[in-house]
Formats: C-alpha cells, sequence, structure tokens
C-alpha cells in the first residue's frame, strides 16, 4: 500500500469501522422486524380467509393440555374439540392455541364454547376459530 492509503486509514479506519458496524445493527434490526411483520401478517391473512368462508357453530371442549409454554404470561395450549356446525357432521380438531389467563375457565373439558369453523375443511386446525366472550 502506499502512503497516501495509510494515512486515510490511520485517520479514518475507527469512523469507517464503526459506520459498518452502525450499519449490521440496522440490517440486523430490519430483518427481525420484517420478519416479524411477515407473521403477523401471515396471521391476518389466516383470520380474514376463515371469517370470509366460515360459518357460527358450537364445540365441546373433550381435552386441554398445556404445552408449558407461555406468551406474555398467556398459557399456550393444546385443545381438542369437537366442532358442531349447523347442517353439517361433527368432527374432531386438535389445535394450538394462547389463551388469555381470565378465558382459560371457559375452555375446560366438558365446556361448550362458540366456533367459527369452515366446514369443508374440518382436518385444517387453521379453519376454526374460538369466539371466546
Amino acid at each position: 500500500m502506499n502512503t497516501t492509503t495509510l494515512e486515510f486509514l490511520e485517520k479514518y479506519g475507527a469512523l469507517i469501522f464503526i459506520v459498518g458496524l452502525l450499519g449490521f445493527i440496522f440490517l440486523v434490526f430490519a430483518l427481525v422486524f420484517g420478519v416479524l411483520l411477515f407473521l403477523r401478517r401471515r396471521r391476518a391473512r389466516k383470520v380474514e380467509a376463515l371469517m370470509a368462508v366460515g360459518k357460527p357453530g358450537e364445540a365441546t371442549v373433550l381435552a386441554l393440555e398445556d404445552t408449558g409454554m407461555r406468551i406474555n404470561r398467556n398459557p399456550h395450549v393444546i385443545i381438542v374439540l369437537e366442532v358442531r356446525i349447523p347442517n353439517y357432521p361433527p368432527y374432531q380438531v386438535r389445535k394450538t392455541v394462547t389463551i388469555p389467563v381470565i378465558r382459560v375457565p371457559q375452555v375446560q373439558p366438558g365446556s361448550v364454547v362458540s366456533v367459527m369453523a369452515d366446514p369443508t375443511q374440518p382436518h385444517n386446525p387453521d379453519m376454526v376459530g374460538l369466539l371466546l366472550k
């Protein structure tokens, strides 16, 4: 390297390093934010699809199993439902959901809950939504 390049690196090397590091940190935050935004929009599209084609009905809670995971202090559970939509045969679905702590008493085994479901896709747990009050 020539002396001009060495002088430039001695004078601005730390600044270049800091700018590069800040750029990398910004890139990581932008990537994480983008992934979270993508997941949120994907969930919203699932809800919109269910609301567009779903039919109201009721379901009996057959089983409730705590996974041990919490999201914002709310239990993430596995719930088994027997879904009944008027004019369609009943069917069972196993679904993993996060239930607000205040709503847990509504989803105990034997309880009947309101649901929105697509009876044409009985084996798709994404097409059954709990309507807890």
